[in-house]
């Protein structure tokens, strides 16, 4: 089977949005006035495509980890905590990674699309903050509290989430207030875009033998996501 990009449940980014609903608000047109009867219906998920090269960095000591960077195969996925694609595809990634017994491991970055979701930047940074002073567990365990029930989200929301979790609060603010970290979600957008990403979730299987990388758009199913990680192999 050659490479491929998948395409699934994809939250996309606010110009790519504009493009193609032009596109398409132009094909209807033509369609319409060729087949006066016929219904214009916008189908959304399950469209394969070609792939574009991908190449977002590999693991690094920068990165929020489950498993071993070392593994044979690790899911690089860019994810906004707002998306609701994304907390759709955060318990398969998490099924996929815990029933590998060590041959698969992931990563999560970020990638906000706060243009149209006003949480996504904060919650980011809040995630970024917390783990500045608790580490890598505490990232994902942000990731889980919010993901779990993404209507609760809010300033003070993470701000308890972060006392929960044991961060120094006064320290945690100040952290947020600065924006330490937004060069480095700037960063790991542009990553993310740059490998065709236009939208979340985003995720690359790497195989880290042989570099190949394997990207996917959208929250796949469980099947389809095991499918493109066996061709990887």
């Amino acid at each position: 089977m050659s490479d491929q990009k998948i395409m699934g449940k994809f939250e996309l980014t606010p110009s790519v949005s504009i493009i193609i609903a032009g596109v398409l608000v132009a094909a209807a047109i033509i369609f319409a006035n060729q087949h006066p009867s016929a219904p214009v219906v916008a189908q959304q998920g399950g469209q394969v495509a070609p792939a574009v090269d991908a190449h977002v960095p590999g693991p690094s000591s920068s990165d929020f980890i489950v498993g071993s960077p070392t593994a044979p195969l690790v899911l690089v996925e860019y994810s906004d905590f707002q998306c609701p694609f994304c907390s759709m595809i955060y318990p398969t990634l998490k099924r996929i990674t815990s029933e590998s017994n060590g041959s698969i491991a992931w990563v999560m970055r970020e990638y906000p699309l706060y243009q149209i979701h006003p949480n996504a930047l904060p919650s980011a940074n809040a995630a970024e903050c917390i783990a500045d002073q608790l580490g890598n567990d505490a990232f994902w365990k942000f990731a889980d509290t919010i993901f779990a029930d993404q209507s609760k989200m809010s300033d003070t929301y993470y701000a308890q989430i972060a006392q929960t979790l044991g961060a120094n609060v006064t320290a945690y603010k100040a952290c947020v207030s600065s924006q330490k970290f937004a060069s480095k979600i700037t960063q790991q957008t542009n990553d993310a875009q740059a490998s065709g990403g236009n939208g979340t979730p985003f995720t690359v299987v790497i195989n880290t033998k042989t570099g190949k990388q394997y990207p996917i758009s959208g929250a796949l199913p469980y099947e389809q996501i095991m499918a493109v990680i066996n061709q990887a192999k």
